[in-house]
């Protein structure tokens, strides 16, 4: 069993945090930068606890025109997708089923070999997955150049 599914909350994240310590630490020492991380650490460590308990302020126009600015350039990359010949009008880009079909089955499509399966044994377009397949194409691109 995991030590996640036995420990709650504060424990596991305390166990976490040690462990990871145990593993930075070393190579800090090692590099030399111990001495600044144990000047450092404290101060920030009220800093950060500081913005724990009170919590940050946010600009609320400020994350507005970053929601605009995010839809905007996620609008134009989806109608930038749709001058491709392989991808139809009728198309749902939010689509696994359509990306699915769009990269892998489609006749016509850009008929990719999908580089990972779901656990289902389905081509996968998740992220990952789909970065992968991005890699892949910008590698054949600079090929070819």
């Amino acid at each position: 069993m995991p030590l996640s599914d036995c420990c709650e909350g504060n424990a596991a994240d305390a166990y976490f945090t040690l462990k990871l310590f145990d593993l930075v630490s070393d190579k800090l020492q090692d590099n030399g930068c111990l001495s600044f991380v144990e000047q450092v650490l404290p101060d920030a460590l009220t800093l950060f606890a500081e913005m724990e308990y009170e919590g940050l302020g946010v600009s609320e126009p400020k994350l507005k025109e970053l929601d605009r600015e995010l839809f905007n350039l996620i609008v134009n990359q989806e109608d930038a997708l749709y001058l491709f010949d392989e991808v139809s009008k009728t198309d749902n880009l939010a689509s696994n089923n359509d990306l699915t079909e769009i990269f892998y089955t489609r006749e016509g499509g850009f008929a990719f070999y999908p580089p990972d399966k779901t656990s289902g044994g389905k081509p996968s377009v998740s992220a990952p997955t789909l970065k992968i397949l991005l890699e892949q194409i910008n590698f054949e691109i600079s090929k070819r150049s």
